[in-house]
């Protein structure tokens, strides 16, 4: 989880001017303290105001040590307010150095380094923080935050069990436990957690958000909606759960809904690049390519480094049969991610569509040396193969396909096809049964082992797929000439007559095409 999704997570206590100020600068110390004890920003202040009054009572040098380390602290927790974490980590620096028991600069300064990222040099500051205060529920939500960043969640839940330990009414520490579960992808337990921070805090808005989250990746859309609605309506404003509740639609298949909430999340965050990417895929789905496209350009602009959105803008330059382009996105997205095996398959894809079938194999190998177990590069080899007349090796990819993924139709048709194209008729129908079994009323198919039925002259059986075929698919022109071919066969010539005609109104070349790749004429 983010610092930024996360509720405010204050210092255990601000150390007051008291007497330790001239009465002269009792404005000014009011001004300086950004936050009240409940660690919300104090009326009639700002981080702007704070940080003025801060420095004049620096400037002043009338402040005692601990008073001046106090003073840093402020400036520095309202620098970090305002995003300036440099000047804020200078300020904690300058409190330690002056006051080094103190926890809170610790904590603090932990906190601005993990919005650093920098997580390590965080949970050392997070660790002294502890050795100083070991009852600072706090610092163990913060050093936990940084081991979920750093993705070693079971540490993260560790810190905050005991921080739930040391203030079991702490709805951070639910909420932020809750994120580590749901990172582990232990759903039911984050929900829990989120459960009971929203008990303790009915009005924490990203609990909604993060347990309508969970309640997505479990695919339960309507409760994860209801829970979005409600953190909107608690935070108009806020732009997640807007995202996550376009993704929920989307999950439901209502991509115009999903469409509005992305928008609403753009407009409330322009650069919130998931929001794009989201909404150029269900652009994708629905067919609006062009504006698919649009959203991904964007996306890149954001994120140059953004090897996935690379990827979706070649899928849909592929969909769009604009190749040339499509490679070109999967070059780049291979030199930012060269051991992601799909980009490497999905450029073998394109390659085979231009033609340059060697470049289009040398793609399938190195997608399969990334990934052994890659059916499908196996399957699309195999296609390149019996494009290159090279049968025998197109076989033997079709037969590790099929030993990887025994349900992959389609290896089994292209295989029957090969089988057809070496004259193994019987072969031919084993594998196109196959592939029927896997795929009942396929009209493709049907049509290929009718064809094969026609070849070996099993008129009846011939009859009885292409009659399957037309029936699945009335406007497939080959199932229908072939139907014509068989009737003939039969003697039936006004019916062979009919179906050749309808086959050639629906595409006037299909008798070519019949007579080019099989030999057989009307």
């Amino acid at each position: 989880m983010r610092w930024g999704t996360a509720a405010v997570i204050v210092t255990a206590s601000i150390v007051t001017a008291g007497t330790a100020a001239a009465q002269d600068q009792d404005h000014q110390w009011n001004q300086c303290l950004l936050y009240d004890e409940h660690g919300k920003v104090r009326a009639g202040t700002s981080p702007d105001l704070a940080i003025g009054a801060c420095t004049v009572i620096i400037r002043s040098g009338q402040e005692p040590t601990k008073g001046l380390a106090a003073i840093f602290l402020n400036r520095g927790r309202a620098y970090a307010t305002k995003r300036q974490y440099d000047r804020a980590i200078q300020d904690f620096d300058q409190a330690i150095r002056l006051d080094p028991n103190n926890a809170p600069a610790f904590n603090n300064r932990g906190r601005a380094y993990a919005t650093k990222r920098q997580y390590d040099r965080a949970i050392q500051d997070f660790d002294q923080a502890i050795r100083l205060d070991p009852n600072n529920a706090l610092a163990f939500i913060g050093r936990g935050i940084a081991y979920d960043d750093k993705r070693e969640y079971d540490r993260a839940i560790q810190d905050y069990d005991q921080a739930i330990r040391l203030d079991p009414n702490n709805a951070v520490a639910f909420y932020d436990h809750g994120n580590a579960y749901a990172d582990k992808r232990e759903y039911d337990r984050a929900i829990q957690d989120y459960d009971q921070a929203i008990r303790l805090d009915p009005n924490n808005a990203p609990a909604f958000t993060n347990r309508g989250r969970t309640w997505t990746a479990k695919r339960q859309y309507d409760r994860a909606i209801q829970d979005f609605d409600q953190a909107i309506k608690l935070d108009p404003n806020l732009a997640p759960a807007f995202l996550i509740r376009g993704i929920a639609y989307a999950g439901k298949g209502e991509y115009d809904r999903a469409i509005q909430d992305y928008d609403q999340a753009i407009r409330l965050d322009p650069n919130l690049a998931p929001a794009f990417t989201n909404r150029g895929r269900a652009y994708a789905t629905k067919g609006q390519y062009d504006r698919a496209i649009q959203d991904f350009d964007q996306v890149i602009r954001l994120d140059p480094n953004s090897a996935s959105t690379f990827t979706n803008r070649g899928n849909i330059y592929f969909e769009k049969r604009e190749f040339d382009r499509a490679i070109q996105d999967f070059d780049q997205a291979i030199r930012l991610d060269p051991n992601n095996a799909g980009v490497v398959y999905n450029r073998g894809n394109a390659y085979s569509r231009t033609g340059e079938y060697d470049r289009a194999i040398q793609d399938f190998d190195q997608a399969i040396r990334l990934d052994p177990n890659n059916a499908p590069a196996f399957h699309n080899r195999g296609g390149v193969y019996t494009h290159k007349g090279e049968y025998d090796r197109a076989i033997q990819d079709y037969d590790q396909a099929l030993r990887l993924d025994p349900n992959l139709a389609l290896a089994f048709l292209d295989r029957g096809s090969v089988y057809l194209k070496k004259r193994e008729y019987d072969r031919a129908v084993q594998d196109y049964s196959q592939a029927i079994r896997l795929r009942p009323g396929d009209s493709e198919t049907l049509g290929y082992r009718g064809f094969t039925y026609l070849i070996l002259k099993k008129s009846d059986l011939a009859l009885t797929d292409y009659a399957a075929a037309v029936q699945a698919d009335p406007r497939n022109a080959f199932a229908l000439y072939g139907r014509g071919m068989a009737k003939q066969l039969k003697g039936d010539t006004a019916g062979a007559a009919a179906d050749v005609a309808a086959a050639k109104q629906i595409s006037p070349g299909v008798a070519k095409e019949f007579e080019r790749y099989y030999g057989v004429h009307a």
